[in-house]
């Protein structure tokens, strides 16, 4: 099977928007949000009672959600893995996201039931990628052993609504960063040693992205904070945060400014035999060397992604796709 993870921290899915695949709405609109994937969700925004049907929606919507180049992945249901996947593994799927992981056991076995899916019909085995959502004390103690199981896993979170429930937090938002310190702080150390990209808001105070009146610069501030601390991106549920994600996940033009200028200096330097040298008053070293070049990777890739993007709305017939669509507060 190949390797994913040797590539799974260039992917570039800072934004990730939720949709409930029986809302037809939500479902016919998210290609024109500009979001880098678009979750088709028949987990917690699906009633119990439409569980049956809404799977059967999930064909018809992938072309849908995919039209303005958005990567699409999946969220399926625990404890409904074989029916949900006969109807998730399909082409033009590039992730499924596995809730309340608590064994590398389990994605393993799931891997095996996708492997074979995918031999059936034909796809490329190890096409479907997974990202884990740890949601309990017994998949925290054990997210390092979860974060490996599987080559198929690039990005992983915490989902602190479950979570707050196992663990009994209460809700209280200036509680947060005190609640899910830990948790965050363990989470981007399994996803480094996985080397795969760890997502979320990690632990801040105030932040709730439950709240659809959440203003624009608050989401914008948590992001900056959320990628400075080794985050890749985050999802949400509203519309409204997907440019201020995309903006908050993408290295700051100052902060790609100083990676060039630290960048050529230091190769000018070792060029004549010089381990470090002064920019602006200020030593660096070849660890310099290496943050700058992430930072400039990631932005080129970022570039390119975004190009993709605009290139798919435009094929898709949207007008002007580096405008904001009318009714973008509205779903």
């Amino acid at each position: 099977m190949p390797t994913l993870q040797n590539e799974a921290r260039k992917l570039v899915r800072r934004s990730k928007l939720y949709v409930p695949v029986n809302r037809e709405k939500f479902v016919t609109t998210a290609w024109t949000r500009r979001a880098d994937c678009i979750i088709i969700d028949l987990e917690d925004s699906v009633a119990p009672a439409d569980k049956d049907s809404a799977r059967k929606m999930v064909k018809d919507a992938i072309p849908l959600v995919s039209k303005g180049g958005a990567d699409v992945q999946i969220r399926f249901n625990r404890g409904l893995e074989e029916e949900d996947l006969e109807e998730c593994v399909r082409p033009k799927v590039a992730c499924l996201m596995i809730p309340k992981c608590e064994s590398a056991g389990e994605i393993q076995w799931i891997d095996d039931l996708v492997a074979q899916l995918e031999k059936d019909r034909g796809l490329p085995i190890g096409m479907i990628q997974f990202h884990l959502i740890i949601e309990s004390a017994l998949g925290l103690i054990r997210m390092a052993e979860i974060a490996m199981a599987s080559p198929r896993n690039v990005q992983i979170n915490v989902g602190h609504g479950d979570l707050s429930v196992d663990m009994g937090f209460s809700r209280f938002a200036e509680l947060d960063y005190e609640q899910y310190y830990y948790a965050e702080s363990a989470l981007l150390v399994a996803a480094r040693a996985a080397n795969i990209q760890a997502t979320g808001l990690g632990a801040q105070k105030g932040v709730d992205f439950t709240n659809i009146a959440s203003r624009t610069e608050e989401i914008l501030k948590a992001c900056r904070n959320a990628q400075a601390m080794g985050y890749f991106g985050t999802s949400c549920v509203h519309p409204a945060w997907v440019k201020p994600i995309n903006e908050g996940f993408k290295p700051a033009d100052a902060e790609v400014a100083w990676a060039r200028k630290v960048k050529e200096a230091l190769e000018e330097a070792y060029c004549q035999g010089k381990g470090s040298v002064k920019v602006d008053g200020q030593m660096y070293d070849v660890a310099h060397w290496k943050q700058a070049g992430n930072i400039l990777e990631r932005a080129e890739r970022i570039a390119e992604r975004e190009a993709e993007k605009a290139a798919a709305l435009e094929s898709a017939g949207c007008i002007n796709p580096s405008s904001e669509p009318r009714n973008f507060l509205s779903r």
